[in-house]
């Protein structure tokens, strides 16, 4: 299953999605004994959303390679879609891919195996989103009715684009400050 943009979950989905990240936090163990291998391509500087995804990977189980942009055959001209391709190809079971091209995924339509957004231009950051409901969940228990302030570098924050959006859709009152 592709994580692009919550836009394509349900609100019940997304709930589901934070239960069962409720229970990892509480103990539920999966560990795949190094039979899932999990790509990390990473084509933008990132250094908390990066080693997060590599650190639940390796919770899992899962082994990951961690892909260089700057040392890659990118700098020959090869496409996104050439380079996530070749990482279906090694046999790669889900691909984490950070962008600096807003919808970057919409390019990958054909690729047969998991994307995970870790965020795209000034768009999406679903990973990130979904965290941050997770603590104002375990903080009130609930969602409906709260009021929450966005503060900071809206129009470039794909994280406030996804929060805005999905903390509406739950039920929250969204404001954001005015950037000058």
């Amino acid at each position: 299953m592709n994580v692009l943009n919550l836009d394509d979950f349900t609100t019940e989905e997304i709930c589901k999605i934070l239960d069962l990240a409720e229970e990892f936090k509480n103990g539920k163990q999966v560990d795949y004994k190094g039979k899932k291998v999990i790509a990390n391509l990473f084509f933008e500087p990132s250094t908390r959303t990066h080693y997060s995804f590599d650190m639940a990977a390796l919770r899992l189980g899962c082994k990951t390679q961690n892909f260089d942009a700057g040392n890659s055959s990118l700098k020959k001209g090869e496409s996104l879609y050439d380079t996530v391709k070749t990482f279906e190809m090694f046999g790669n079971d889900a691909v984490v891919i950070r962008h600096v091209e807003n919808e970057y995924y919409k390019q990958l339509e054909k690729i047969g195996i998991p994307i995970l957004n870790a965020g795209d231009g000034t768009g999406n950051h679903p990973s990130q989103s979904l965290l941050d409901l997770l603590t104002i969940r375990q903080e009130f228990g609930t969602f409906e009715g709260l009021k929450v302030v966005i503060v900071g570098d809206i129009r470039h924050s794909r994280v406030a684009h996804t929060n805005f959006k999905v903390m509406q859709r739950l039920g929250m009152e969204v404001y954001t400050s005015r950037t000058t």
